[in-house]
């Protein structure tokens, strides 16, 4: 996921009677004797349009990225199918985040080193002031609307999540909470959160919490150093945290360590980068202008090239960030002359620019949200529209949002700003915390549903595992409601596309083969069996072809089933019936005698499975399971087609309703 920082390139509305310049003025042309293209003294600050352009560079292949993540295979208008289709060759739109770090560092950093060159220390206060009236209200009032919005168009459980999202969102430790809990980078079998792309924006504050005071403490260190100029104490400090997070990430990057994406610490450098260029600006400024010129060609190449190229197979961020982050300030350092500045300097890409910050807010819960309610995926001729509405929002936010409070009389105060701030921090939270606490006792409602009628087991040992996959994911709580109200002690450990037995086949491999509690053989060799084992499996044994349309991202896998021309799925291998069998007798082999073992058949809807032999799974499964004194067949697949149990769309899950009948039937009949 990426974003933007909050962040504007105009000039500041803030009176002061030595001016200090708003958080993204950058040093900007002005005219000289002798040069018709000015130079550019890095000790006044200016607008830069072309600054503002590179924004949109960062911007569009983001929202590209993230839309073709959510395209189904619908046909439509072939226009726009194409232009769904071109969306997803952007690979690496990922990279926005790097792009976007690199100009943040470079506007901060700017900013704060003009204030100890005037001989003005930090302002501390003032800093963070902007910083609440910038960024916050848009913030805000998109975690408050995707809350309630997820509230009404979510299922009840995935509301609940969102909200909980939402409140690490508002205090800045989204990026914690997501590395944390664990949110699966190549999106097999998950739900997206809304919010998830608040990650950056919160890594983006962490710098910006540590970095004034660093800057501080090197001015001051200047000064008990009797030297004339504080740069160079604050370019050796700024670069020594830049490598200790490029090292800190690269670690995490080869310990295949799934926070390197999300931390604050592996990202810092990209800041740092951008910051640098900052502090040498005056070197910068020295340098012959077809020198310039030159590199910000050779920078804007190279980070489109990555955007072209890069995927999220490639080891990120680490050393593969350095070639983008370095091409971004290659681009920064241009001479305003130069065609690159020129180019990204034209109306549409300054639009685009100006409206990044929003537009990075509202276009990802607008997707995620439009396409849960679709269905998880949206058709070209939507997914284009929603697309559309994500710009109209984000113009709306700029204009209404965005922009009032930093022209806003009672705000121009540091403690009036600060105070505002911390008002909209804790009324995001309030809002969140009360939405999610409906949204749970909606859940717990729900979830109480599949308890009713159900009896006490009468059982000595009640100790149970429950062996699942996506299926059995999915219907946790109804499920853990249901084993809870019939006193069972049980733990529930699922997978999506856990196969029975690990290991290759001949033909295909099971999904989860690299997982390490993928099969259901090797989960039973990690634990102490209990008194009763229920093996909730069968449909892993069959690999659907698939192709990749993306990526892997935070949110989807890229992969897609491909369908024949009569919309069945087509397989590239599946276990026979013999193999069937003998992986039920490997199960039956790991656990002791005394043990009993639940096995559930599987259902699929035979208008998108046509070619899937489950029905001779299930056979060979309950053949096989009569052979064994201690297994037990429960023929969910036969209870499916006399009571219609409603599925969802993909023909394989349950719709929530449905996962409530599942766990009372299955629950009900283990003994």
């Amino acid at each position: 996921m990426t974003s933007p920082d909050g962040g504007s390139t105009r000039p500041s509305v803030e009176p002061s009677p030595t001016r200090t310049l708003d958080r993204d003025e950058v040093p900007r042309t002005t005219p000289s004797a002798g040069s018709p293209a000015g130079r550019e003294p890095a000790a006044r600050g200016g607008f830069r349009p072309d600054v503002e352009g590179l924004r949109s560079v960062a911007i569009l292949p983001v929202v590209a990225y993230h839309a073709a993540l959510f395209a189904g295979l619908a046909a439509g208008v072939p226009v726009l199918s194409w232009v769904v289709s071109a969306m997803g060759r952007v690979t690496g739109g990922f990279l926005g985040v790097d792009v976007f770090f690199v100009i943040s560092g470079f506007l901060i950093t700017g900013l704060l080193v003009r204030e100890t060159d005037s001989g003005n220390r930090i302002r501390f206060g003032r800093f963070y002031a902007r910083r609440a009236r910038r960024i916050l209200p848009a913030a805000s009032l998109t975690l408050v609307v995707t809350v309630a919005a997820a509230y009404l168009i979510l299922p009840a459980a995935r509301a609940a999540s969102t909200a909980v999202d939402a409140v690490w969102a508002a205090l800045f430790n989204a990026d914690i909470h997501f590395a944390v809990t664990g949110v699966d980078y190549l999106g097999v079998a998950t739900d997206p959160s809304p919010v998830l792309h608040f990650w950056s924006l919160n890594d983006e504050e962490k710098f910006y919490a540590l970095w004034p005071a660093v800057m501080a403490a090197a001015a001051l260190l200047s000064v008990r150093l009797r030297r004339a100029a504080s740069r160079p104490t604050m370019f050796a400090a700024l670069l020594a945290l830049g490598l200790a997070s490029l090292w800190w990430s690269q670690r995490l990057v080869r310990a295949g360590d799934p926070s390197a994406y999300f931390s604050a610490p592996s990202r810092a450098f990209e800041l740092a980068a951008g910051g640098l260029l900052a502090i040498a600006w005056p070197a910068v400024e020295r340098l012959p202008r077809t020198v310039r010129n030159f590199g910000a060609f050779a920078g804007i190449a190279v980070v489109l090239t990555s955007m072209m190229t890069y995927t999220t197979l490639t080891p990120f961020p680490g050393v593969w960030a350095l070639p983008v982050v370095i091409g971004t300030v290659l681009a920064l350092a241009g001479h305003p002359s130069g065609g690159v500045a020129r180019a990204l300097s034209i109306r549409p890409a300054r639009w685009v620019g100006r409206v990044s910050y929003s537009l990075y807010l509202w276009h990802w819960p607008v997707l995620v949200l439009a396409a849960a309610a679709a269905g998880g995926h949206l058709a070209p001729a939507p997914l284009l529209a929603w697309v559309a509405v994500a710009f109209l929002l984000a113009w709306a936010s700029w204009r209404f949002v965005e922009q009032p409070p930093q022209r806003a009389a009672v705000l121009r105060s540091t403690r009036a700003a600060l105070t505002f701030g911390l008002a909209l921090i804790i009324g995001t939270v309030g809002a969140s915390v009360w939405v999610g606490r409906h949204a749970q006792a909606n859940v717990a409602a729900f979830d109480s549903r599949a308890a009713q009628g159900i009896t006490p087991v009468a059982k000595t040992d009640r100790g149970l595992l429950w062996i699942g996959d996506s299926v059995t994911a999915r219907g946790m709580g109804p499920l853990e409601a249901a084993l809870a109200a019939a006193g069972w002690q049980y733990h529930v450990d699922a997978l999506g596309g856990r196969p029975i037995v690990s290991g290759k086949r001949a033909t295909w491999t099971p999904l989860c083969l690299l997982a390490p509690m993928c099969g259901a053989d090797l989960v039973l060799r990690s634990v102490t069996v209990p008194g009763t084992v229920v093996v909730d499996l069968g449909l892993n044994s069959e690999q659907a072809l698939q192709y990749r349309i993306a990526p892997p991202s935070p949110t989807d896998s890229g992969l897609r089933d491909r369908v024949d021309s009569a919309g069945h799925l087509v397989f590239t291998g599946q276990d026979s019936p013999a193999q069937i069998a003998a992986e039920v007798r490997q199960i039956m082999m790991l656990v002791p005698s005394t043990t009993t073992v639940y096995w559930v058949s599987v259902w699929l809807n035979d208008r998108i499975w046509a070619n899937v032999t489950w029905r001779q799974t299930d056979a060979a499964i309950k053949a096989t399971a009569a052979t064994f004194p201690n297994a037990r067949f429960l023929d969910w697949a036969g209870y499916v087609q006399t009571a219609h149990v409603p599925y969802m769309p993909d023909g394989s899950h349950p719709t929530p309703d449905g996962l409530v009948e599942r766990a009372r039937w299955l629950v009900a009949r283990i003994h």
